[in-house]
């Protein structure tokens, strides 16, 4: 049994080097002022602050990596979540929305944030900045529900 166990072990140290080879493509594609959220409504710079810190790494094009994305898996699953996150909204791509989409998303992003189901626990764990107080959340929603009114009435 020994000996099996040590084949285990050296045969997963294996797949774990060779997966250092193979890391997932960098979230840093230049940001367009003229599309991103943040540019094109200049939002009063605590909300912009608190939208920066809680949330663009993950729903934005520009995410600052921490020291341990270049070992994989960690690599792998910063680059899952970062993936969805855009999926789910991209602060940069904000210009792109229709009217209807943008509503949507200043309506969602209250949601979750008020729920508390982001940021993720996972993700606040290592940023701090990035964990809400309840008056930070009401300065978010309150701000988001002001920009939606405004679409609106484009």
């Amino acid at each position: 049994m020994g000996r099996k166990l040590k084949l285990v072990g050296i045969g997963l140290i294996a797949v774990l080097i060779v997966l250092q080879f193979f890391q997932p493509e960098k979230n840093d594609t230049p940001i367009d002022p003229e599309l991103d959220m943040l540019e094109l409504l200049a939002p009063p710079e605590p909300v912009a602050d608190l939208i920066r810190d809680a949330c663009y790494d993950c729903h934005s094009n520009q995410t600052i990596y921490p020291w341990y994305n270049r070992i994989s898996p960690a690599s792998l699953y910063l680059y899952k979540h970062i993936k969805k996150g855009k999926e789910d909204l991209n602060f940069s791509e904000y210009g792109l929305l229709d009217k209807v989409d943008k509503i949507g998303a200043f309506a969602d992003f209250c949601d979750v944030v008020d729920a508390g189901s982001m940021p993720l626990q996972s993700y606040m764990l290592i940023h701090k900045d990035a964990r809400l107080t309840q008056e930070e959340r009401e300065t978010l929603c309150n701000w988001t529900e002001k920009q939606a009114l405004k679409v609106m009435r484009e």
